[in-house]
């Protein structure tokens, strides 16, 4: 077996170097073949995956943060690969949907079991841990605003969360067909997760999992930015899920129709459409490593 590491030197930053050698020290004292290819874009990663297509026993790593695993997913085929995450970025909300552990570098390279786990996917794509419309994309979007500042990743997501609500706030009209039943919706804010958090670690839907054929959407109604900041002052405590004007839906297949464009997020980068197609996509992933 030869193991493969796709190391996003983005997300690195001042790690990289640590980060190739202790990869380089673990594999050299456990006498594995490896290789290790760096990469700033999902294009030049589509390209170094496919050079690595003509092996048939190997496993794939994906080294940096969610949007590196969710290039990865997207580059490989899945039905003949498995894989493997190890978190460098700033959120690294798939290492918790998946393994729900403290991340330990020697134990995920050595690990030699597998699991199956599920993935979403809006409009062809395959998606790791989240889709976000409306306030949810565009906190997405407007957090390049805040990458430079040196602060922590849940510090720059929050960030973003209040610029976005003083100046980009704007609801979404949609028709939402959620498992072939249709209702006409104006929201604020939708999420749907694969896990149980999104952007900067925060718990949105404490109870999703990666494990259970279904995805998760929360969806709000129009608020206002009192009611919206809020909500987000829920988050931590999960009283959000109670709050008024917030309905859950768990799900297999969900569609959002609207006649003005729409911009939408998954796993931190950004798309429009004026339809989106969102499924689940079950046992889809096979992954190394354990989960608890």
């Amino acid at each position: 077996m030869i193991h493969l590491f796709f190391i996003n030197q983005t997300s690195l930053r001042g790690k990289l170097e640590k980060c190739l050698s202790d990869i380089k020290y673990i594999c050299d004292s456990n006498g594995l073949q490896y290789d290790l290819f760096t990469t700033d874009s999902i294009s030049d990663m589509q390209s170094k995956v496919d050079k690595c297509k003509i092996y048939t026993d190997a496993v794939f790593y994906a080294v940096g943060g969610d949007g590196t695993l969710q290039a990865l997913v997207n580059a490989v085929d899945l039905d003949k690969c498995v894989l493997q995450y190890l978190p460098f970025g700033s959120g690294n909300n798939a290492y918790i949907t998946f393994y729900n552990q403290p991340f330990d570098m020697k134990r995920d390279i050595l690990c030699n079991s597998t699991f199956k786990a599920d993935l979403g996917q809006a409009n062809g794509k395959y998606f790791i841990t989240m889709f976000g419309l409306a306030l949810d994309a565009k906190i997405g979007n407007n957090l390049s605003k805040f990458r430079r500042l040196l602060i922590s990743g849940k510090a720059k997501y929050y960030a973003s969360i209040f610029y976005t609500l003083l100046f980009d706030a704007k609801p979404v009209d949609v028709r939402m067909t959620v498992d072939g039943i249709a209702e006409d919706i104006t929201s604020s804010f939708i999420s749907i997760t694969n896990g149980p958090t999104t952007g900067g670690q925060t718990p949105i839907s404490p109870h999703s999992s990666a494990f259970d054929g279904k995805l998760n959407a929360l969806v709000t109604t129009k608020a206002s930015f009192i009611e919206s900041l809020k909500l987000f002052s829920k988050i931590k405590t999960g009283e959000h899920l109670n709050a008024p004007g917030v309905s859950q839906y768990l799900f297999e297949t969900l569609s959002f129709e609207s006649n003005d464009e729409l911009m939408y997020e998954i796993d931190g980068e950004i798309h429009r459409a004026n339809k989106i197609m969102i499924n689940v996509c079950k046992d889809a992933i096979i992954l190394k490593g354990k989960t608890v």
